[in-house]
């Protein structure tokens, strides 16, 4: 595999682009993307290993070789290297909208731009996507802006594409670190959309002979930041045939006032209310949750009144008290197995994703200090909240064009968490 080359050495020359096929074009733009708009990091998975019980993860989950991204890096913080590829995008734009006017006005021919080969779908694409990388690399996406469509294929559902928004960090305030999409999010989304029977959500929830229940299915996401999961799971669930005509309810929450405003305006780009052609079966919603205050509030708001038969948490633990709270929160928010109705097939769960540190002890460790094992729960009468299952992830820390990978130290860990009630 090939080390990556910097855009001057990469990119067709600026004089020549007429001359470059829409596909060796696109090719350009896919590289510079890969380049100066990199995927989520950690989001790409390689292996998984599983636990059922309560025992320690590997110390090593495998030597695998991984990547050492130095040099992308050293080109992407080349600043002579970023203001050629701002000249060559501005070309190509200039060049595109030469031959659209030319087109128009009926006067291109053959001799004028090779580029009257192009569809004008090809131009409409290129145009796009050549302004978007334009609009990061001179200095729009600096202020921490990024606009991102996450796309996941389903067997059953067919492709399932969230449009999200993602803003910067406020000021050094910590508490709007939910205002960017973080790989554990990638990684669970990607996980609902493969296996929806796994997360309560496929063919078989509720039962295809169930009558239909009179309650909407009730879905909610912990610390949403841009509600990657929540939305990912609303509209896979909107997708799938036997979910077709049920009430089904989805609830992102945080509680960074930024954070909550941008995932509110996320989830009307996804699941528009003034839309004539939306589907009035799912309803989907942003909330205020406080983890520290929820259980002591007294007016709580009307949507969280009910519990949740799914609950999901991704990259929501980073400091130590965030378990105790949230498990106070489930204690009210994850439904009690014992409410029967037509959707009590569907097992109460909260599922949870964090990234390891290199030290691989404090997320899991903080985790399993307030939630027991199954296995290890008292027998009883008393029901708590306990881990049922415990699987490794393990993800490539960067993905990009011509990327020589070496190091497995760049490889990111995630942890997913199965936990629910223990009678």
């Amino acid at each position: 595999m090939s080390i990556i080359q910097p855009p001057t050495s990469y990119l067709p020359p600026i004089a020549k682009i007429a001359s470059f096929t829409s596909a060796q074009l696109l090719d350009a733009l896919v590289y510079l993307k890969s380049l100066y708009r990199p995927e989520v990091r950690g989001s790409r998975r390689r292996r998984t290993h599983s636990f059922s019980f309560s025992k320690e993860l590997s110390p090593s989950m495998a030597n695998l070789p991984a990547g050492d991204d130095s040099d992308i890096q050293l080109i992407r913080s080349d600043a002579f290297e970023r203001s050629y590829a701002i000249r060559w995008l501005t070309a190509l734009i200039a060049q595109i909208e030469a031959w659209e006017q030319l087109s128009h006005d009926g006067h291109a021919t053959p001799s004028d731009l090779e580029m009257d080969q192009l569809a004008p779908a090809h131009t409409g694409i290129l145009i796009q996507q050549a302004a978007s990388l334009l609009a990061i690399c001179a200095g729009v996406a600096a202020a921490g802006t990024v606009q991102r469509v996450f796309s996941f294929d389903s067997v059953i559902a067919g492709k399932i594409e969230v449009q999200l928004t993602g803003i910067p960090l406020e000021n050094q305030d910590y508490g709007s670190l939910g205002a960017q999409t973080w790989g554990g999010a990638c990684v669970l989304s990607e996980m609902i959309v493969e296996n929806p029977d796994r997360f309560g959500l496929g063919s078989g929830s509720p039962a295809k002979d169930a009558p239909v229940p009179e309650r909407s299915f009730r879905v909610l996401e912990l610390g949403a930041g841009t509600g990657l999961v929540g939305l990912t799971a609303a509209k896979l669930l909107q997708a799938l045939p036997a979910w077709k005509n049920r009430r089904v309810t989805v609830v992102a929450t945080d509680f960074h006032p930024s954070v909550l405003e941008n995932l509110q305006s996320n989830t009307e780009l996804n699941f528009s209310t003034s839309s004539n052609d939306r589907d009035d079966s799912i309803s989907v919603t942003s909330q205020f949750l406080d983890w520290s205050s929820f259980l002591t509030t007294a007016s709580k708001p009307k949507v969280l009144f009910n519990p949740f038969d799914v609950v999901f948490g991704a990259d929501i633990i980073y400091e130590a008290q965030h378990a105790v709270w949230i498990r106070d929160c489930l204690k009210s928010l994850l439904r009690h197995p014992d409410t029967f109705d037509a959707l009590s097939e569907v097992a109460p769960t909260f599922h949870l994703v964090i990234p390891l540190r290199p030290t691989h002890s404090f997320e899991s460790s903080t985790i399993e200090s307030v939630f027991p094992w199954k296995d290890k729960s008292p027998q009883g009468t008393h029901r708590e909240l306990v881990i049922l299952s415990k699987e490794s992830i393990l993800c490539e820390a960067h993905e990009g064009a011509g990327v020589k990978r070496s190091h497995a130290d760049d490889d990111v860990e995630y942890v997913y968490y199965r936990i629910g009630w223990s009678i």
